[in-house]
């Protein structure tokens, strides 16, 4: 019980910390700003399928919005991890806390929940005003199941910010200053996110001379990317050869039920509930093994 009880204490420090940080705070307001933006023209152009086409469709709508979510979900959680554990360890605040009955893994547990409960607020309060203002603007009232896909599709960025949240978190414990992890963390991303699937393409078409071949091989590689199940969960798997998307397209396709659904992107979902508690348990053991004694 007291392990449990440091954990919170920790957390709660960890999230009024965040609350409290320029950084965040701008890049809260900076994402929740564009999200909004974005909420907006799509809520134009559902209108405009209602009063032009006769076709509202909301749900197609949302998902220009969860495409700019996901661009932003990842510096999200590099955000809050990138001097979460590198800063405590420059200030000696470490072994201030070291001094007292607490573990050194109620402290990396306690800063992952304060700093995952804080991406779940901000994707919370941002996605789900977004949806207000799209409800506004296109005139179209929402069914209880497409709120509850929207729902969904929050705790499923959620999952995929972790990823990111974890591996920050991890850099952050292994570098030995707070703009070090930052920029590690920051290629990290864009070549996770952006850089590695057009090498690959690239390397394949210099060698292959064929777009085919080059496409299947590219998607072949993305299979291993947190990006791909993520887009594959919230819009539906693209054919890379043709640009359309093959089968359920996503969590807003409510042509299929939500049966449907996670029975055709089950891989994808165990991918992105997974792998962030394999790097959550790797970013703890390399804390453990820190040697924070300066």
């Amino acid at each position: 019980m007291e392990n449990i009880s440091n954990i919170k204490i920790i957390a709660q420090k960890e999230f009024a910390d965040h609350l409290k940080s320029p950084v965040f705070l701008s890049f809260t307001a900076t994402f929740t700003l564009v999200v909004l933006a974005w909420s907006y023209v799509q809520g134009m152009e559902v209108e405009y399928t209602l009063n032009v086409l006769g076709s509202p469709d909301l749900m197609r709508g949302f998902e220009g919005v969860a495409e700019v979510v996901g661009r932003f979900a990842p510096i999200m959680g590099i955000v809050l991890g990138f001097d979460a554990i590198v800063k405590e360890i420059k200030s000696s605040s470490l072994n201030v806390l070291l001094t007292h009955p607490v573990f050194r893994d109620n402290i990396i547990l306690g800063k992952i929940l304060g700093s995952g409960l804080c991406i779940l607020l901000v994707f919370f309060f941002s996605i789900n005003l977004a949806t207000g203002v799209m409800l506004m603007v296109s005139g179209i009232p929402a069914t209880m199941q497409q709120i509850t896909r929207i729902e969904i599709f929050i705790f499923l960025t959620f999952f995929y910010a972790l990823i990111f949240l974890a591996v920050s978190i991890m850099i952050s414990t292994i570098s030995e200053k707070s703009n070090t992890s930052l920029l590690f963390n920051l290629i990290f991303w864009l070549i996770i996110s952006v850089l590695l699937t057009e090498l690959i393409f690239t390397v394949s078409y210099t060698f292959s001379e064929d777009l085919y071949i080059a496409n299947e091989q590219t998607q072949i590689f993305e299979n291993f990317l947190p990006d791909y199940h993520y887009t594959a969960t919230a819009v539906g798997i693209t054919d890379v050869n043709t640009g359309i998307i093959s089968g359920i397209g996503g969590i807003f396709d409510t042509r299929y039920t939500l049966g449907n659904w996670a029975g055709e992107f089950w891989p994808n979902l165990t991918y992105l509930f997974v792998l962030p508690f394999i790097l959550l348990i790797g970013s703890v053991l390399a804390f453990l093994k820190k040697d924070i004694t300066y």
